[in-house]
């Protein structure tokens, strides 16, 4: 099998063990460690997803975050 493919059946088996639903499509964004200890990013989709759809999901991905995130420094400050 392919290293998206493995990613694919690694990620299925735990979102369905957590009872989280059914694996449609996902990218994962990882920082890697070489053996000499210098670091990478890494973006890895599922099979199938066109470049077009996995920028959208990071884009998604990103905006979920930022929100709650920007929300938590206005709480602060008040």
């Amino acid at each position: 099998m392919s290293l998206t493919g493995d990613l694919e059946e690694a990620l299925a088996e735990v979102l369905a063990g957590h009872e989280r639903g059914m694996l449609a499509r996902a990218v994962v964004i990882a920082e890697l460690l070489d053996g000499d200890g210098d670091r990478s990013l890494n973006v890895l989709a599922t099979p199938g997803v066109p470049e077009w759809d996995a920028l959208g999901l990071c884009r998604y991905g990103v905006l979920s975050i930022e929100g709650p995130a920007a929300a938590q420094f206005v709480e602060d400050e008040e």
